[in-house]
């Protein structure tokens, strides 16, 4: 991992982790046709930015790889960080679909963990690529037009 150990990273993404699975265990599946939609859609966002992003930069860690490249290809032109909104998408299609007070809060939270992990990363390339910040200008981080 280029920038040496990350314990926090890794913090980040066990508590990531933790909420997917809770949101998947907390309620039920029968989920309605639009909630499958959302979810189809995250399924296939987290997909496109998998191939948009390409095997040497691709990791679980907010650190980026050693030798890394920043990529403004495919869906990483409109969105810096589309693995999280698709992991947004599935968890909402899931709270929202079939809701429980448990699925509520661990989408709350889920959110708090991934605003903190964008920061951490972001911070983590503007070291590795002072570039990072000027390359990013008009990409947005999570949601076109909000943030």
């Amino acid at each position: 991992m280029a920038g040496g150990k990350d314990n926090r990273g890794t913090w980040l993404v066990l508590g990531q982790f933790l909420c997917i699975a809770v949101l998947a265990v907390a309620g039920s599946w029968m989920l309605p046709w639009w909630a499958w939609a959302l979810f189809s859609a995250g399924i296939l966002l987290v997909l496109w930015a998998a191939v948009s992003l390409g095997a040497n930069n691709l990791t679980v860690l907010p650190a980026p790889r050693e030798g890394n490249t920043l990529s403004k290809r495919g869906i990483y032109a409109r969105i810096r960080h589309p693995m999280y909104l698709s992991i947004l998408l599935c968890g909402a299609a899931l709270a929202v679909g079939a809701p429980t007070a448990m699925r509520w809060l661990t989408l709350a939270v889920l959110i708090a963990v991934l605003v903190v992990k964008i920061r951490h990363e972001e911070a983590r390339l503007t070291r590795l690529h002072h570039e990072y910040p000027e390359v990013m200008k008009g990409v947005a981080r999570l949601l076109p037009g909000l943030w």
